[in-house]
């Protein structure tokens, strides 16, 4: 890392999901100094103060007509982060539902691994992709419920591989993210061996069905205020988006390198070099994430 600069910085934007931003904030402060993460919260709620102490938590101000509200948001990160690697060698934006994480056999924890695997090389990759792990509650056979004393990944270690969120959330030079973060204009991007997104949408089935109802009641109101479009927001579908992935998989072994899902995911890259997405990669099964990682996180 260079002296001038600090290692990592963190941003991410939140309407209230208080859940997922006490497990961002113990996870990323026990990486980072709290000083170094950013929230940007929307509608400056005093919970998100008094949930992460020493984070920089920015006011956004809220409308509830939600106007292009995933293309403004992006594009509001993009030019932060990007502004910021004048102070950090690298930067990472992503959802408060989305967290990164470094295989434990690779290194202790992001800063060491990015250090020993991407720092001090000039022509190195500035926009890589952590390979994503949705994370699938399956009651039957993960039924302890989530518990503040306990990670994530000792109660919820069942995953399908996902390609499209296996974005390139992180960047070492300027970047403008489209909505979503799923891509971005930076060139082509790296997709790492170690490093992996945990999707946490589906992690808890009573967890979401309380977020399918607050996201229902935000589409509502944008409805009620004349911007929202009548036709489905996706939002509306969490659920029946989770029973689909659980209802149609089969369940495999312990796996998170699945190198015939990530090669076809790459195989697009290889065919058409100036296009930079991820190629077409089928998958019918889900996965348990191994037992080395259930401290991770």
């Amino acid at each position: 890392m260079t002296r001038t600069k600090r290692p990592l910085g963190i941003v991410t934007m939140v309407y209230r999901d208080y859940f997922f931003l006490e497990r961002w904030y113990k996870y990323y402060a026990a990486q980072v100094p709290p000083e170094d993460l950013f929230v940007f919260s929307h509608g400056n709620d005093p919970e998100h103060h008094r949930i992460a102490p020493g984070a920089n938590i920015i006011n956004v101000p809220r409308s509830e007509t939600m106007f292009k509200f995933d293309l403004r948001r992006w594009r509001m990160m993009s030019q932060f982060a990007s502004g910021m690697l004048e102070f950090y060698d690298w930067m990472i934006v992503a959802d408060v539902d989305e967290i990164m994480v470094v295989d434990p056999v690779a290194a202790p924890d992001i800063v060491s691994y990015i250090d020993a695997t991407y720092a001090g090389k000039p022509d190195g990759p500035k926009n890589i992709a952590p390979f994503a792990l949705e994370l699938m509650h399956v009651p039957s056979e993960e039924p302890l419920p989530l518990a503040p004393d306990a990670t994530i990944l000792s109660r919820r270690r069942i995953f399908r591989p996902s390609r499209v969120y296996s974005k390139p959330c992180l960047i070492g030079a300027p970047a403008i993210f489209g909505p979503g973060g799923h891509r971005n204009n930076l060139g082509p991007r790296h997709l790492s061996p170690d490093l992996y997104l945990l999707h946490l949408r589906f992690c808890d089935v009573d967890l979401m069905k309380s977020n399918a109802k607050l996201r229902k009641e935000i589409v509502d109101q944008s409805r009620v205020a004349g911007q929202e479009d009548s036709a489905p927001h996706p939002w509306e579908s969490l659920m029946e988006n989770y029973l689909d992935g659980v209802g149609n998989y089969e369940l495999g072994g312990e796996d998170v390198v699945l190198k015939k899902f990530r090669r076809a995911m790459l195989r697009q890259t290889e065919k058409h070099p100036g296009q930079f997405i991820w190629g077409p990669a089928k998958n019918a099964t889900l996965y348990r994430i191994p037992e080395r990682f259930a401290g991770v996180f």
